[in-house]
């Protein structure tokens, strides 16, 4: 569900529901609940649900900054670990100038394909799907490195260190597919968010304020509060997708340094 929010969704519908819908949903809740039980308008409970409802804004804030936190904290390790997969074989690209010439291009040419393939398949990585034409230019690389024949001692250095750069891709490409998957948080971190989102709107009614502006003003501003702070998490739960999500930059950035440099 979170998801398809995110990825299917425009970002400008999910901010509207959540900034404005729910913001005017609570208050025709408000008006409806303050109309059956006029009563809770004069407020002589204050005392103990204010306190009630400060006991659970106070815990509720806490827990969702962690949530926005750790959900940028992750955004940013699957930034990096996306440049690190683009980085790491433009290394071994740079490596290969002290090959031959043939053996130099035949690298560029396999590191530069690597990257035209994520590009072209980056919607199917954006799913979390692997895609077999990427694997295919990681062995042909392979295949080329391994046909090296090192004739002098930066040579040798080369071939150790591009075997392990290539095998490493195979790692990198695997983790970027995974992030690309999976969310970020866990779905009982999701239950625990919207249950508390809940609790804190649900404690906001009870609160009896005679003067109906005040009230209404103050409702829609905790559930317009409420509203931005879900919108983020929903934003940022997949790296790969929504209004901050990661494009492939990295790659690009790669391809058209090989294509200058040819």
């Amino acid at each position: 569900m979170a998801k398809w929010l995110a990825a299917e969704l425009p970002e400008w519908v999910v901010l509207i529901v959540l900034v404005i819908g729910l913001p005017a949903f609570m208050l025709l809740l408000e008006s409806l609940v303050h109309r059956r039980l006029p009563h809770w308008r004069r407020g002589e409970h204050n005392d103990a649900t204010g306190i009630m409802l400060s006991a659970a804004a106070v815990v509720y804030s806490v827990a969702m900054g962690l949530c926005v936190v750790t959900l940028w904290e992750e955004r940013n390790d699957a930034r990096a670990s996306t440049e690190a997969e683009a980085m790491n074989l433009l290394a071994v690209a740079e490596g290969g100038r002290v090959c031959d010439p043939a053996t130099t291009t035949a690298i560029d040419a396999g590191v530069l394909a690597y990257n035209r393939d994520v590009l072209a398949a980056w919607p199917q990585r954006v799913r979390g799907e692997a895609v077999p034409a990427v694997g295919e230019a990681v062995d042909s690389l392979m295949v080329t490195v391994a046909g090296i024949t090192p004739r002098t001692a930066a040579q040798e250095a080369f071939v150790r260190d591009a075997v392990q750069r290539l095998t490493r891709a195979t790692e990198l490409r695997a983790e970027a597919v995974r992030l690309a998957h999976d969310q970020q948080l866990p779905n009982v971190v999701w239950i625990s968010v919207l249950t508390g989102s809940i609790v804190v709107l649900s404690l906001c009614v009870t609160c009896g304020i005679r003067d109906d502006m005040l009230r209404r003003v103050l409702v829609a501003g905790v559930a317009a509060t409420i509203g931005v702070n879900v919108f983020l998490a929903v934003e940022l739960n997949y790296p790969f997708a929504g209004t901050v999500r990661i494009e492939p930059e990295s790659y690009q950035d790669v391809v058209a340094h090989l294509e200058r440099r040819g």
